[in-house]
């Protein structure tokens, strides 16, 4: 296993700790379920392929994700088959040579189609995005809980740290990063999230592209046109409310970059990462959309072989005008 595999399991490691330590049991069921589920996977792939074990950790990693992005009162057996024959179907069709799509998150959107109404609603409604904080007015309505040390934290930031620079933080905002108490455990620990990016990608330059150009783009569209869609004001969207929820952060670091699902060249990993904030903003809008994060992933994936096509056209013509030209200065010589 790779060193940024090895990051990938200790990381995720550390929400599943994070769901013991807050109690969340339901969810931890739902995950240590659909790790079942990608280990028979792998097993039985093993038994009938004889394929080293070892080299099934990806699947093993994809089953974690898919218990991450399941809400804690799906059922468990649902889970299990949704997980298993996914992933072992996976196995079967797409070798790790070819592959083009992540399976995790096409689990996660047939496991919505099954169980709908286990999953949450858009909390926030056409009346709250065109107001100036949606954040906010979630958080003040409870939607959001506000920890104990929320306020001595934001009076500390906001009188010692920010004071200089004239900016403030609401009050809340301290535990939305902390923990937003969502029955989607991929949805709950931002601050989390926010640290396994930074740890994922801070000593690789390329692996950054995408995940960056992703959320900035999203970020940028919903700053823009957010509330414009509804009839609000121009550059006044809820930024940190986007990022914040639907699993945005959890995604670009663990799943937006699934081997084989995104391009090579530094001209389409820039490309990619601007669609998949467009797909993003058109498909979860201003934030907390229970599965819209999926869905963007797949269709990013069928746009990624657009990519890839491309990609391997412009070599091959590389190519060919290089044994061109050597072809045509060794005549020249001659």
């Amino acid at each position: 296993m790779s060193a940024m595999t090895y990051k990938i399991l200790i990381l995720l490691s550390i929400q599943f700790i994070a769901l013991l330590l807050t109690k969340s049991y339901d969810s931890v069921l739902i995950i240590t379920v659909t790790f079942a589920g990608g280990l028979l996977a792998s097993l039985l792939y093993y038994i009938l392929t004889k394929e080293a074990f070892y080299k099934n950790y990806e699947i093993i990693i994809q089953s974690i994700l898919i218990g991450f992005f399941l809400p804690s009162s799906f059922p468990l057996p649902t889970a299990f088959l949704c997980s298993f024959v996914i992933l072992f179907l996976f196995k079967i069709f797409i070798r790790h040579s070819n592959n083009w799509m992540t399976p995790s998150a096409l689990a996660i959107v047939i496991a919505w189609f099954i169980g709908k109404s286990h999953f949450p609603q858009f909390l926030i409604s056409q009346d709250l995005i065109i107001t100036k904080n949606p954040a906010v007015s979630l958080i003040t309505q409870g939607t959001f809980p506000v920890f104990s040390f929320d306020s001595s934290i934001t009076n500390f930031l906001n009188n010692y740290i920010l004071f200089p620079f004239r900016v403030t933080i609401p009050e809340g905002l301290i535990s939305l990063l902390w923990d937003t108490n969502s029955v989607i455990p991929a949805f709950r620990f931002n601050i989390l999230n926010i640290i396994a990016t930074i740890v994922l990608f801070c000593d690789n330059s390329m692996m950054e592209i995408i995940p960056v150009i992703f959320m900035a783009f999203y970020a940028l569209l919903v700053r823009l046109f957010g509330p414009l869609v509804y009839g609000g004001i121009f550059n006044t969207g809820d930024v940190i409310l986007a990022l914040l929820s639907s699993g945005t952060i959890f995604a670009a670091a663990f799943m937006l970059q699934f081997p084989g699902t995104i391009p090579v060249t530094i001209n389409a990993k820039i490309i990619f990462g601007l669609l998949a904030g467009l797909f993003a903003f058109l498909i979860n809008g201003a934030g907390t959309s229970p599965i819209g994060t999926a869905y963007t992933i797949l269709i990013c994936n069928l746009f990624n072989l657009l990519l890839r096509s491309i990609e391997d056209i412009r070599v091959e013509k590389k190519l060919k005008t290089k044994i061109f030209s050597v072809l045509n200065l060794s005549e020249g010589n001659e």
